[in-house]
């Protein structure tokens, strides 16, 4: 694929801005990738997803207290809304490991987040056994899930509204992030302030300062938002290879999958091949409780379409699938000198995942690297499997998934080109075709392992013991 065809997809992007599930940016992306597939000669089908929608639009999410305006860094996503009054309330400072949400009843709770960082290989799993000494993992999506206010605890203590301060994240870094974004609606308002401004908002809660919050976000019944999918035949539809992304996202890199998905697709129209070739292009990805009850949000259509992938009298069997996410990311950071967040000049280092053994040698044979750096695979955690490969895992269909997690994967605000890599990402993109084509030609598949029991429950272990640390 030409570097001038990449540019053309960025800019698409850039210009639509934030894609969140079911507004009318996301609708317009998914619709382009439906017609880029249909101009490519694949039947397009669509599996329509109904929820209530939640949006704030900008100046719509605001905080004063004592009559002076806070700087607010982002809203928590599917939180709640006070619609444009507001709510006024003393302001009540929740400190250690467990809340007693019922002292800032009738009030605005005030809770510190801390940006901690978590061993490494409590995330992620190596294929020769050991983490290598590999630094912890410091990202805003881990911090925000896991440290995250309980918003639900809240909300049955009677509190009115929350307010979360990260400690630790620079507000440049803070600025927009649509976090966390895998919790229910939960009908509590809460805000997500940084820096000084967080400062400020903690001296005001221990002084028991009254505030006014604001988080004017409509709800929409009945949004419909599609997942895509396309089959390009092969000789055989008794196995089938799954290539899937998400169309959902808030900048130029979550999500730009379903550029190297169209690759995928191009080369199977392009060229003979053995295997029937599916490619799913699911939305959902930031709204998954409304899609499934389990998982990632591809297993919604891996449910819906057991015919494609479960094998069996008259249906395909996945053989394999590759997974495509965050393609061409550049690194951003804080500074750890002057604490401001921007580009280091460095490249994001990968996330790139095999579920087998014989898929991680495979892939070891055919990515092209970030040169000097070697290419590095990793297996998957005892606890997690980043992004829409875990529905593959989980029903154990060998694949190899890209998921690479800058710490901007989730700010709205992150809408400039200067994110991608364009050389990156066609490398990237080239990987996945060739991967494409081995998987195609493999005779055979190595089983997906499971974690054991006491692997899976020596990591909850430590999880736990994690929660429970204090911040020094």
């Amino acid at each position: 694929m030409e570097i001038s065809a990449l540019e053309e997809q960025v800019r698409f992007l850039v210009g639509l801005g934030a894609r969140p599930t079911g507004s009318a940016q996301h609708r317009a992306l998914v619709e382009d990738v439906a017609a880029r597939l249909s101009d490519l000669g694949l039947k397009v089908h669509r599996d329509e997803h109904s929820f209530t929608r939640w949006e704030v639009g900008a100046g719509r999410a605001r905080l004063s207290v004592g009559g002076t305006d806070v700087r607010v860094s982002s809203a928590y996503p599917y939180s709640g809304t006070t619609g444009p009054a507001g709510v006024s309330g003393q302001l009540t400072l929740l400190d250690g490991l467990v809340k007693r949400w019922s002292r800032a009843r009738g009030g605005i709770a005030v809770v510190e987040v801390p940006h901690r960082a978590v061993p490494y290989d409590l995330l992620i799993g190596e294929w020769d056994g050991g983490a290598g000494g590999r630094p912890p993992v410091a990202n805003p999506v881990v911090t925000a899930t896991l440290f995250g206010p309980a918003l639900e605890a809240a909300r049955k203590a009677g509190v009115l509204a929350v307010v979360a301060v990260w400690r630790g994240l620079s507000p440049g870094n803070a600025e927009g992030q649509y976090l966390p974004f895998t919790f229910p609606y939960r009908d509590l308002p809460a805000l997500w302030v940084a820096g000084k401004e967080g400062e400020r908002v903690l001296e005001a809660a221990r002084r028991g300062d009254n505030a006014h919050l604001t988080l004017d976000a409509d709800l929409t019944p009945n949004t419909t938002t599609e997942t895509l999918w396309a089959v390009s035949e092969g000789e055989t539809d008794e196995e089938s290879l799954l290539a899937v992304t998400h169309s959902d996202g808030v900048n130029a890199i979550e999500e730009n999958g379903h550029i190297g998905l169209l690759e995928l697709a191009r080369d199977a129209v392009e060229r003979p091949h053995r295997r029937r070739m599916v490619f799913v292009l699911t939305s959902g990805h930031l709204r998954i409780p409304a899609v499934t009850s389990h998982g990632q949000a591809t297993t919604a259509w891996l449910e819906a379409h057991p015919e494609l992938w479960e094998g069996g009298p008259g249906r395909s069997r996945a053989v394999a699938g590759l997974v495509i996410e965050h393609l061409g990311a550049r690194e951003f950071a804080d500074d750890p000198r002057t604490g401001v967040y921007g580009p280091t000049g460095a490249l994001e280092p990968e996330l790139l995942y095999a579920t087998t053994s014989q898929l991680r040698d495979l892939v070891l044979a055919e990515w092209t690297g970030s040169e000097p750096e070697p290419t590095h695979v990793c297996a998957p955690g005892p606890l997690v499997h980043f992004g829409e490969g875990e529905p593959l895992y989980e029903h154990r269909i060998p694949a190899v998934c890209l998921v690479t997690p800058p710490q901007y994967l989730l700010a709205e605000s992150s809408h400039d080109a200067s994110l991608t890599d364009l050389p990156s990402l066609q490398r990237q993109v080239e990987s996945f075709v060739r991967l494409q084509r081995r998987l195609d030609a493999l005779p055979s598949f190595a089983p997906v392992p499971r974690p054991s029991r006491l692997a899976k429950a020596r990591a909850s272990l430590r999880a736990a013991r994690l929660a429970l640390t204090p911040v020094q």
